[in-house]
Order: C-alpha cells, then structure tokens, then sequence
C-alpha cells in the first residue's frame, strides 16, 4: 500500500456538526462529542506520521540502491586497474 497515492483523510463537517447536533454545554453528550473529536484528531495524526514514514523509507531505499551502485562501480574500476578488492573486514 502506498501512502502517497491516497489523499490524507479529512473528517467532514457534517459528521463533526452531526455530533455537535442536539447537545448543550452542560449536557453529558459533551463528554461523547470531545472524546469523539479526540480519537479524529489522534487518528489523523497517525494517518500522517504512517505516511511521513512511508515517504522516508522510499527516500532511504533510493539511497540505498544509488550507494550499492556506486560500489558495484568503485569494485569494476579497482578491478579494471588490476586490483582485487579486499574481502577483509573493516576494523
């Protein structure tokens, strides 16, 4: 799943003015309303951190892959000057 393909969910007006709907400040449905609103807000920041990460992943595998390209290149151009690239390990 991609996450930049679908558009970030925004809550309707109509669903927020729906709850709001039939309930004074001083009736208990404030409670309900608040929390309600609460979990919209909390599951749109999630929404969007999961599709920042998605975003950072795609950029890190793209430099990944420009990084192994670059050392395929570096290992043919020691081996074209008749060196064998070291197999050691790094200290």
């Amino acid at each position: 799943m991609l996450w930049d393909d679908e558009p970030l969910p925004e809550v309707p007006a109509d669903i927020l003015a729906r709850v709001g709907q039939g309930t004074d400040s001083g009736d208990i449905g404030d409670c309900e309303r608040s929390a309600l609103q609460r979990v919209i807000a909390i599951n749109q920041r999630l929404y969007r951190r999961a599709w920042e990460l998605e975003r950072k992943v795609e950029e890190l595998e793209a430099h990944g892959q420009a990084m192994r390209e670059q050392i395929v290149g570096l290992v043919q151009l020691t081996r074209r000057l008749g060196y064998e690239p070291s197999t050691k390990q790094p200290r």
